[in-house]
């Protein structure tokens, strides 16, 4: 009986908490003004990025085979060991080398390397041109 009394108090409190904030952002309106300087800036990145649509990160290698089997079994091994991570795999002749991760510099790569060493003690960085759009994920 106590439960049911502290959940309605809080569903009413809720409730009421959501009419006063609908109504407060309903009132307001935002208007976002960039300066020349920030505009500036945003054309020359995105000319870069027409001309290099690529940033050279880090990525982990999580293992090398020529097998593509053995690259389905490390890869269905992964996804188990590491279900939050995404993972993908890429042939360079003639190995497949299975990758995780998209990292800016080499010392954001190393807490997850020493974590999947873990699992995959073969396991290690590397130099990678990544779109930036993975880095947005």
């Amino acid at each position: 009986m106590k439960k049911n009394r502290h959940f309605s108090l809080l569903a009413g409190l809720l409730l009421t908490f959501f009419m006063l904030v609908s109504d407060t952002l309903q009132a307001q309106q935002v208007e976002f003004i960039i300066s020349p300087g920030v505009e500036r800036a945003r054309e020359r990145f995105m000319e870069k990025k027409a001309d290099r649509p690529y940033y050279r990160g880090w990525r982990v290698v999580v293992g090398i085979t020529r097998e593509r089997r053995e690259l389905d079994n490390m890869e269905k091994k992964f996804r188990e060991k590491f279900p939050d991570r995404e993972v993908t795999w890429i042939f360079s002749d003639p190995f497949f080398r299975l990758l995780t991760g998209a990292y800016y510099s080499r010392w954001d790569v190393i807490p997850t390397l020493m974590e999947i060493r873990k699992e995959f003690p073969g396991a290690f960085e590397m130099n990678a041109d990544i779109p930036y759009e993975e880095f947005l994920e």
